[in-house]
This record gives structure tokens, sequence and C-alpha cells, in this order.
């Protein structure tokens, strides 16, 4: 990793001379495909935090390779490394390989940063922010960044106010920025066995009289208002209530009453769901809820999400 100038224009000649030297060094064994689907911009809470961040991103860039810039809130000033995210997919002599950037805020906070980051972006292609931490679904410094970006990936797993954060997205979606949250994310495996039930006929929405959405922890987690929103609007008529129950915070289970019987679908161990009721008594195995998979799941909606957006607005 080299350090250069915080001048665009130097950074991207920078970036020039790596690829240059890159396609130099790996001449002898297939060469070097540069690849770039988006740029993804990753404001991290510390400097600790940066470096998960370039963890995280090397893998991000399998799937979905980006022009990646990683915002580190350190130091008195201004400073930027490039650097390179490489691998060799089995059986192929060529590497393949995305281009990074990270920056150091310092005090100039990220108003000077947006500055830098508009003719760093790459031509053409959609901008991705992702903002690491609760911190950042508060009103406060990572503003100035919001409009540089076609979305917005935000995680309200760690908020205590989760009136405020849900409101926090709203706003920002009135204002036409398109908002995404890792903890409705965490939600698909749940919503999956749910859907496959009433696929398979083990209840019928027209006979639900009810439902309850059971969530740990000491206060309602973003997750469960999700939840219950997302029964809603699936299912207008039913009553929806949600109550607090043992465990971690989070979502603990989804109970739906019909007539004459009641299906509920509760965490379990080992990553897995138990299913029980309408004749069903079976474990299933959610999918992985990692920070890698979770955003993987999210780069690969760069369009309108109409679910989610449905359920933030209930």
């Amino acid at each position: 990793m080299s350090v250069v100038t915080v001048q665009p224009d130097k950074i991207l000649r920078d970036l020039q001379e790596l690829w240059a030297q890159l396609a130099v060094d790996q001449a002898d064994s297939g060469g070097v495909l540069r690849a770039c689907a988006m740029t993804l911009v990753i404001a991290a809470e510390s400097a600790p935090d940066a470096e998960q961040s370039r963890r995280t991103a090397g893998v991000l860039m399998h799937n979905h390779p980006s022009r990646t810039v990683i915002l580190r809130p350190d130091g008195e000033a201004l400073d930027a490394r490039i650097f390179a995210e490489c691998w060799r997919p089995l059986g192929k002599s060529q590497q393949i390989c995305s281009e990074g950037i990270e920056i150091t805020v310092g005090q100039g906070g990220f108003s000077e940063v947006a500055k830098f980051l508009v003719p760093l972006r790459v031509p053409d292609l959609p901008v991705v922010l992702w903002c690491r931490g609760p911190k950042a679904l508060e009103p406060g410094p990572l503003e100035p960044l919001f409009a540089l970006a076609d979305k917005i990936i935000f995680d309200s797993a760690g908020v205590n106010d989760s009136d405020s954060a849900l409101q926090f997205l709203r706003k920002l979606r009135a204002r036409g920025m398109r908002v995404a949250d890792l903890h409705w994310t965490r939600l698909t495996g749940w919503r999956e066995v749910l859907a496959h039930l009433v696929d398979d006929g083990a209840i019928d929405p027209a006979e639900v009289k009810g439902a309850r959405v059971v969530f740990g922890g000491p206060s309602v987690t973003t997750c469960a208002r999700y939840f219950a929103a997302w029964i809603r609007s699936a299912l207008p008529r039913v009553r929806v209530t949600m109550e607090h129950g043992d465990g971690p915070p989070g979502l603990r289970s989804v109970t739906l009453a019909g007539a004459s019987d009641s299906l509920t679908i509760s965490a379990g161990s080992d990553h897995c769901v138990q299913v029980s009721g309408c004749g069903r008594q079976y474990r299933s195995l959610l999918p992985s809820t990692s920070e890698e998979a979770l955003m993987q799941e999210e780069l690969s909606i760069l369009g309108p999400d109409p679910v989610y957006e449905r359920v933030l607005s209930a």
C-alpha cells in the first residue's frame, strides 16, 4: 500500500500506474483482468473498523468487483492510500483485480471528503455508500456523502431507539434516496420459511385471525418492527401485535393464529428456526447472516426494492 497526496487527479494517475505495474508483475503468469461494476464507498466508524472494512471489502470484491473507497475517521489531516485486491479463479491462470482507495478523513470531516469523492467515482457505474455502525442512523457528519450515492446501506442492529432509526430512514427515502438496512436483510431466512409454509398449504392466509411477533432485548428492535410491518402489508386485515420475550435482542418468534390452529416459527440453536403447529414440526437452517453475506445480498439489489420500501413506509 502506498501513500499518495489527496488530489483526485493524482490518485487516479497513481491507480493507472498501479495497474501498469500489476500487468508487468503478472505478465508471465496469465496477466491481470481489471474488474469493476460499481463504486463502493465505506464510511467506517473508527480506525479499527476501517481495518475490518478493508477485509470485508476484499471478500465482497470477488462477487461484486468495485472501486472501493474506505473512509477512515482518524488523523489530523486528509491523506490517502491506494491498493489492489487480486484473486485467481479456480482453474484459471489470469488474476482478477479490483482497486481501492483508503482516505483518512482528518479534522475537515466528511464535508471535505465529499468534494474529493466526486471525481473518484467510476463514470457511468452506480455508487453504493455503506454507512457502518449505529451512529450513522442519526443526523450528523455523514450527511454530505448521501447525495453522492445511488444506494445507501445502513445497519440498525445496534441502535437504542428503533423508532428514531426508522424515522431517519423514512426521511431519507422521502428525499428520494434509495436506502437499505442490513437488519432487514437478516430477516430474509425468516421470511422465506414463512412464505414456504404458505405456499405449501400449511396455513391459509385467508384464515389467519392474528399474528404475534416476539422480540428479545430491553426494547423493541427494528427487525421486530420490520417483520410486523411485513405481515401487515401481506395480511392487511390481520391484527399484528409485538411482545417482549426472553432471549437476546432480535426476533425470537412469530405466531400466526388461525380459526382452529396456530403456527409458530421460533429462533433455535445452531442458526436454525423451529417450526411447529398446523401439522408441521421441524427445524430449518437459516442462511448466513455474516456481514459479508448480508452485503453480498444487498449489493445484488442496486435497483428499487419494492418489498422493503413498502415495509419501511408502513
